[in-house]
């Protein structure tokens, strides 16, 4: 069936608005992500069953539901979930001193390095550090890198380089680059 094209413009994904996780531990989710990783408990409406919102600038992003029941220590279809994240070195330093492990990733390409760690549901979480949030370590790699002399240009012969013997009879290539041509008056 072809989309209505009158509706196109109206229907339209704006976000992702938040992740809802299931819970038997609400204490353990509150001790992460806001003792630990510093959201912020918000306002939640009641629902008639208990709960928490987590706030991330002033927006309720994680969603948990407390059930009696316990839920599978991993994350089922969704592999993981991702926030940005700022100073990379105070981020990690906190993990550390509350014994949260985590593994780091660079991505050059995208001017990115990452943090992964797990939930205490075993949900993996993601955490992007962009441009100057990066480790100090990459960044002083990077200001050693632009303040180091500039490398020689490289020349690139055009031309074929002719080979000529020397007196000892080794072959020795003459660069049609750098070998002088007289011009045209």
């Amino acid at each position: 069936m072809a989309p209505n094209m009158q509706t196109d413009k109206l229907a339209k994904v704006a976000s992702l608005d938040h992740v809802n996780i299931l819970t038997n531990d609400i204490d353990a989710c509150r001790r992460f992500y806001i003792d630990i990783l510093g959201f912020e408990e918000g306002f939640r409406p009641d629902f008639g069953f208990p709960g928490l919102w987590i706030y991330l600038d002033s927006a309720p992003v994680l969603h948990f539901i407390k059930t009696d029941k316990s839920q599978p220590m991993n994350s089922g279809a969704i592999d993981h979930i991702a926030f940005r994240a700022h100073n990379f070195e105070n981020f990690a330093a906190r993990l550390k001193a509350n014994n949260i492990d985590f593994s780091e990733q660079a991505v050059p390409e995208m001017d990115l390095h990452q943090i992964f760690c797990y939930d205490p549901h075993g949900i993996k979480v993601e955490f992007n550090f962009a441009g100057q949030d990066r480790p100090w370590k990459t960044l002083q790699e990077e200001r050693k890198d632009r303040h180091a002399p500039p490398a020689k240009p490289v020349r690139r012969a055009i031309g074929k380089a002719s080979t000529r013997k020397t007196a000892t009879g080794k072959d020795t290539k003459k660069d049609p680059v750098t070998s002088r041509v007289k011009c045209c008056a």
